[in-house]
């Protein structure tokens, strides 16, 4: 089973991976150009958002380590 940082991290090298190929494919059409370079921007901010929601993930002590160990065991340090 899948952890929300697992998710998350596979949903960012998709992003990567789309992002990748959208770059290395230019169109041939001028008129495609800016129809290109607004899908390569949002592709890139969704690259962004979703390394941002890893890096958010990581920092948590409670989205991905919930059963690590006792809840209790926090109380007494």
């Amino acid at each position: 089973m899948y952890s929300e940082l697992d998710r998350a991290r596979q949903g960012f090298n998709r992003s990567q991976e789309a992002f990748a190929e959208l770059e290395t494919r230019r169109p041939d059409d001028p008129e495609d150009a800016s129809r290109h370079d607004a899908l390569l921007h949002l592709a890139r901010l969704r690259v962004y958002i979703a390394l941002g929601r890893v890096a958010e993930l990581e920092r948590s002590t409670h989205a991905h380590r919930a059963c690590e160990d006792s809840p209790t065991r926090r109380l007494f340090r």
